[in-house]
């Protein structure tokens, strides 16, 4: 559970949080991301007036497509984190001063939004498996990386013939 106890942190001074978030967790609902397995979130949280700031990391695998041949590819996710949740703002103003609002009733503060939010700008959204990656064929849809396909050669179109001739000169 990504929420830290405001009462215990205001007593304590600083609340150490480390948690590790499955998979299949509904936070992750509507994203399009796979996670490979558990997400480790290790943050820190202090007072800084009346404002709470939040350190720490997170790391984890994703799975997403390569965009060249449609494999899938495993990516590393290892984000610092550093956010501010500012007391007496609301959403609007937060998103516009880049903060987080900090609730202004309740005991609790839900972290979830900021690791969603960093684990989302963490992950690439276009991965290739490899730099010498040669995708699909555009015609028949094989995979160039275990061999040519047996479609041929492509037709050409006698109307792009100028330029050609322009680019081989």
């Amino acid at each position: 559970m990504l929420e830290l106890d405001l009462g215990r942190l205001e007593r304590d001074g600083k609340l150490r949080l480390d948690e590790a978030v499955p998979p299949d967790d509904p936070m992750w609902q509507g994203t399009g991301l796979s996670l490979s397995r558990p997400l480790g979130v290790h943050l820190e949280a202090q007072r800084a007036g009346p404002d709470v700031v939040v350190r720490g990391a997170i790391e984890g695998e994703a799975a997403v497509s390569c965009r060249r041949c449609l494999r899938d590819v495993r990516v590393a996710i290892d984000e610092d984190v550093a956010a501010l949740f500012r007391s007496g703002v609301d959403r609007a103003e937060a998103e516009e001063e880049e903060v987080y609002p900090l609730p202004a009733r309740g005991r609790d503060l839900d972290l979830r939004e900021l690791v969603r939010e960093q684990v989302l700008l963490a992950v690439p959204p276009y991965a290739v498996c490899s730099e010498a990656c040669r995708g699909l064929c555009p015609r028949c849809g094989g995979n160039l990386n275990e061999g040519e396909c047996a479609c041929g050669e492509p037709d050409v179109d006698d109307r792009w013939g100028p330029l050609r001739k322009l680019k081989l000169d």
